[in-house]
């Protein structure tokens, strides 16, 4: 049996449950822009975006048995998009230091970065939002993407990477402070290059 056009996200992930891989397309086919926008903002490749898509769906494919609607099915989705992106990365190793962050900045002498919200960004701004995502800590980093790239709330965080809510608070608030601080810092080199 095919999805009909009317199928709900909810039915169309029960039946994907059970085996039902047209059931699966079709979620993927409602999925795959958003999908492939947050997999562009990782790593600013259409190409590289397009195969992180396809490897998070197999991937998604193979681990549906374990999706126990903790969170949203997007955000699960989110975190396997993210794991892919870590390994294509080597991303423990990957982490830009401050300074490169500055000189960017100055030789660009961007804008201010609008740090909370990514989707009202230029391509410039968002260019520079990216590196400075970057630089932060792996921790802090996965949860300002869950929260703001995906829409997560603490809750949904909290469940989607097995840690307590009061941990993705903290990481969050810590997160959101060292944007700013690196967003003031740029913002004073970009007044001092006039």
């Amino acid at each position: 049996m095919s999805p009909s056009p009317a199928d709900s996200t909810d039915d169309l992930l029960a039946r994907a449950r059970g085996g039902d891989v047209a059931a699966f397309s079709r979620l993927m086919e409602e999925l795959q822009p958003r999908l492939t926008g947050q997999a562009l903002a990782f790593c600013g490749d259409h190409q590289r975006a397009q195969d992180l898509v396809q490897e998070t769906m197999i991937a998604a494919w193979t681990s549906l048995p374990r999706f126990d609607g903790s969170c949203r099915f997007f955000t699960w989705l989110y975190v396997i998009l993210l794991r892919q992106h870590r390994r294509a990365l080597g991303w423990f190793a990957r982490r830009l230091p401050l300074a490169t962050l500055e000189q960017q900045a100055a030789a660009r002498r961007l804008e201010p970065v609008a740090i909370i919200d990514p989707a009202g960004a230029d391509a410039a701004e968002s260019e520079l939002l990216r590196a400075m995502l970057t630089a932060l800590p792996a921790r802090h980093r996965e949860v300002v993407q869950l929260r703001f790239y995906a829409g997560a709330s603490e809750a949904e965080i909290a469940a989607a990477l097995g840690i307590p809510q009061g941990t993705v608070k903290s990481r969050l608030h810590n997160a959101l402070t060292a944007l700013r601080r690196m967003k003031e810092k740029m913002n004073r080199l970009r007044a001092a290059a006039h």
